[in-house]
């Protein structure tokens, strides 16, 4: 997503077994940069509640702000460490000024949806709404990128939805969401994986840019409509607790990890093939959620987190022709790919 990757740029090394460990790492990252943010919330509601406040106004923005801040600041450093070094820029046409401004704008508010969700629902939930953009790229890609769409790949990102949204379903029914979560708090995790989608789609309309310019639009624009935010509707709320004020701060230093380490990831192998690693984030976010916070799902919800992650792991697969398979075989060819591509140099 971020730079080309192996089959778009041969002098890129191809390394299968390598890119897929950076992305299972890049996941775990974001994973503990979101159990950080959620971490300060609680402890910070904790603290109002200590105090008799009603409400707390640490929340959405606040994290979108301290996510992005630190970001931005990394790519305006690294950007001129490479021009003291020589290393060239390509110019930026106002083709693509307006298509980072498209994908800084749509991935900022797909950024704060996520956050919203992750602050007001389950932890897991929220991730496997916002990679719910798999299964929307999968069915868009044609509209949008002129790729092709094949039968196995619409069925196999159907399904997919229909796993998300049978998560959906469950949280817009008031009897079955979790506590403390209302059907709001769900629809608006859900739009987190739509306007993910169509911030991936604006990245593909600029070839030529490299990744750090696009990750400079994304946190750039996380911090002109936070900043926004505070000025329109509520100011900037720092936590009053230490301890949550630390965490939010250290919070941005698994999200710059986290965000190198995909970008290499996409340097290191197949797109295609790294993105099997995208939803070991929900894997780690479930985890995180019920170990940490206690959060448990219901069976409905568990239901459709499977099939979101069963497809979510096979669409990627979808270039390597398994799904012509018949069903008896498809497990034997999926971990036979796996086995060879992990054996590649």
């Amino acid at each position: 997503m971020n730079g080309l990757s192996p089959e778009e740029n041969p002098h890129i090394p191809n390394s299968p077994a390598r890119a897929l460990f950076l992305m299972v790492c890049a996941q775990f990252c974001f994973s503990v940069m979101t159990l950080l943010i959620k971490q300060a919330h609680k402890i910070e509601t904790f603290h109002a509640q200590s105090l008799n406040q009603v409400r707390v106004h640490f929340g959405t923005w606040e994290s979108v702000f301290f996510r992005c801040f630190p970001m931005m600041l990394m790519s305006v450093f690294l950007h001129q460490h490479r021009s003291k070094k020589g290393v060239l820029h390509p110019p930026i046409t106002l083709h693509n000024v307006r298509w980072l401004l498209v994908r800084g704008i749509v991935g900022a508010a797909s950024m704060a949806c996520f956050f919203h969700g992750a602050l007001n629902i389950p932890l897991g939930l929220a991730s496997f709404f916002v990679n719910s953009s798999v299964f929307l790229i999968g069915l868009l890609g044609h509209a949008f990128l002129k790729e092709r769409l094949t039968l196995q790949r619409t069925m196999f990102a159907v399904s997919g939805l229909a796993g998300v949204g049978l998560i959906l379903g469950a949280g817009l029914d008031s009897t079955n969401a979790a506590a403390n979560s209302s059907s709001l708090d769900y629809l608006i995790s859900f739009i987190s994986g739509i306007l993910a989608a169509f911030a991936y789609f604006s990245v593909r309309k600029m070839p030529s840019i490299p990744g750090n310019t696009i990750i400079f639009s994304l946190s750039a624009s996380g911090v002109a409509l936070a900043t926004g935010s505070f000025l329109i509707f509520e100011p900037l709320s720092l936590p009053k607790s230490g301890i949550a004020l630390t965490l939010l701060l250290f919070s941005s230093v698994p999200a710059i990890v986290a965000q190198f380490l995909m970008t290499r990831a996409f340097k290191t192998g197949e797109a295609g093939f790294v993105a099997l690693g995208q939803y070991s984030g929900p894997v780690f976010a479930t985890l995180f959620g019920y170990s940490v916070f206690s959060e448990v799902l219901t069976p409905l919800q568990w239901l459709g987190a499977l099939i979101a992650l069963l497809f979510g792991v096979l669409l990627p697969l979808m270039e390597t022709n398994i799904a012509s398979k018949r069903p008896a075989q498809l497990t034997i060819a999926t971990l036979r790919i796996v086995k060879e591509r992990i054996r590649l140099p």
